[in-house]
């Protein structure tokens, strides 16, 4: 008879062990999802927040003696963006245009971080003329924040 008791206290013991075991990678698991879910939220929360519009005149742009182009654009979402090169993506013509070529200030002051309405400008530095082609056809795709623009221009 204490034979008996001995295995089923053995067993119920193992059973114990394995279902707390269960639970603990179940909780880890939802843990894990939960955590995704929420910063994928939050990216898209500012994904949604973030708007841009280009303002600039694509039949006259801004090109200055050396070539170099100057762009203005609009925060029209409601999160502020850094004004600062870190915070956009460019491509002119197929060509990336790395932060080092880019200008970005305030066109309206000199705050640091563009507000709803605000107005960025942007240089792109074309002194060796890597994005610009000379006649109609250019193109630039600016991204900040997912939300991409276009913008096609004469030079």
């Amino acid at each position: 008879m204490a034979s008996v008791s001995v295995s089923h206290l053995i067993i119920f013991i193992a059973s114990l062990v394995v279902a707390a075991g269960v639970a603990g990678t179940l909780t880890t698991g939802v843990e894990r999802v939960s955590n995704a879910v929420e910063d994928g939220s939050l990216d898209v929360s500012q994904q949604v927040r973030t708007d841009i519009d280009i303002v600039s005149d694509p039949s006259s742009p801004s090109l200055d003696a050396n070539n170099n182009l100057t762009i203005h654009v609009r925060n029209t979402g409601s999160q502020g963006i850094f004004i600062q090169p870190e915070s956009i993506d460019m491509v002119i013509n197929g060509e990336f245009v790395p932060n080092g070529d880019l200008t970005v200030t305030d066109a309206n002051g000199d705050r640091t971080t563009a507000r709803t309405g605000d107005v960025m400008r942007i240089e792109i530095d074309n002194t060796d003329g890597n994005y610009i082609a000379d006649g109609n056809g250019n193109r630039l795709y600016l991204t900040i924040n997912s939300d991409e623009e276009v913008y096609e221009f004469e030079s």
